[in-house]
């Protein structure tokens, strides 16, 4: 029997998250942690030397957005009250 180990779970909820995306079955037994952290960290290795060879800059480099300072209140229609 394979036991889950705890940095197993953020895997799994990543993996559940495409399974349901794609609208896969979900797999609930024999889920491959090891692989689906392989995949994923070759997946995201991809995406950075794609974006690396394309010319893109990270947000990071990006000056900060202005934020908008005024929030405004809900009228009373769009308050729900739930009894």
């Amino acid at each position: 029997m394979h036991v889950m180990h705890v940095r197993d779970c953020r895997v799994f909820v990543a993996g559940y998250a495409e399974y349901l995306s794609e609208e896969m079955d979900v797999v609930s037994v024999d889920f491959e942690a090891e692989y689906h952290r392989m995949r994923y960290a070759a997946l995201l290795w991809n995406y950075g030397l794609q974006k690396m060879k394309k010319g893109y800059v990270n947000d990071n480099d990006d000056p900060p957005r202005p934020r908008t300072k005024n929030i405004s209140s809900p009228d009373e229609i769009e308050i729900v009250s739930i009894e």
